[in-house]
């Protein structure tokens, strides 16, 4: 992994289609997530001590439960301070995944500021979007933001995870923080305009699902909801990379997530009432 600087001391390293992030600081390093490989966190860890010079990671933030993208906290940075929100937190101590560490210290509600390593930095969690307590990372003097979730282009497939009821609520909320880079967890690098057609995206994919079932389409079979749904969208989304391949399979899912009530309580109506106030 080779680090790329997109802000003073703040760095970006890619596996395949996954992200992290970590800041550098004259205390230290704050690494954003670990990767789910043994082989990936060890290739971030390489990627840190050649962009920090061998300045110790003191803390990292475990933004989303996914074990893709935070299972191998263990392997990247044992001993260091683990931060996570504290439904992510419990999901994690009751998964006992070996590699994925427990959270030392966590947050509540709509989240908090936090200073780690010298760092400011706000750890922010407007509502359900993807996973379990999924954490946005703000850092207000160098103007980043980092969440996992939206993606730059059309490449969602089955939207795993996905609380459809609120993400894109979330999406926009947090396109309002004056970011001058948004770094998905997944894909290329984006601007705040794209996190917001990422939202726009979404949304039309999930009326185009619902028209399709309002108009006697077989929502159970591809080979009728591809054409359909695509042919809804092209004319606003088809130039996003990767929309031909997988608006067939992300309809599938987005319809059936419909069908099936969403994924559970997180779908609700009031989420502040079972996850504290939103943002």
């Amino acid at each position: 992994m080779k680090p790329e600087e997109i802000a003073d001391g703040v760095f970006t390293v890619a596996t395949d289609d996954h992200r992290a992030m970590f800041v550098t600081s004259s205390e230290g390093v704050i690494a954003l997530n670990s990767f789910g490989t043994d082989d990936a966190a060890r290739g971030y860890l390489e990627a840190i001590g050649s962009a920090a010079h061998g300045r110790p990671i003191e803390a990292v933030i475990t933004t989303i439960d996914h074990l893709d993208h935070s299972g191998k906290t263990a392997v990247l940075a044992a001993g260091a301070d683990v931060v996570a929100h504290e439904l992510c937190a419990r999901l994690i101590e009751h998964r006992g995944a070996p590699d994925q560490a427990p959270a030392a210290s966590t947050v509540t509600g709509a989240g908090a500021d936090r200073r780690l390593a010298d760092v400011d930095v706000q750890l922010l969690y407007p509502g359900p979007s993807q996973g379990t307590g999924n954490l946005a990372v703000f850092l207000p003097s160098q103007r980043v933001l980092f969440l996992a979730g939206p993606r730059a282009d059309a490449r969602y497939g089955v939207f795993a995870d996905f609380h459809l009821r609120h993400v894109t609520r979330t999406w926009r909320e947090l396109a309002e923080i004056e970011a001058d880079v948004v770094v998905p967890a997944r894909g290329p690098l984006m601007r705040r305009d794209q996190l917001r057609r990422a939202a726009d995206y979404v949304d039309a994919l999930k009326r185009a699902v619902q028209e399709a079932f309002a108009e006697g389409v077989p929502i159970w079979v591809i080979q009728a909801m591809e054409p359909f749904v695509a042919e809804r969208l092209r004319g606003e989304f088809g130039d996003l990379d990767g929309f031909d391949r997988h608006v067939g399979i992300a309809s599938i899912r987005a319809v059936h997530y419909y069908l099936m009530g969403g994924w559970g309580m997180e779908d609700t109506a009031e989420p502040d009432a079972l996850y504290g106030s939103a943002a």
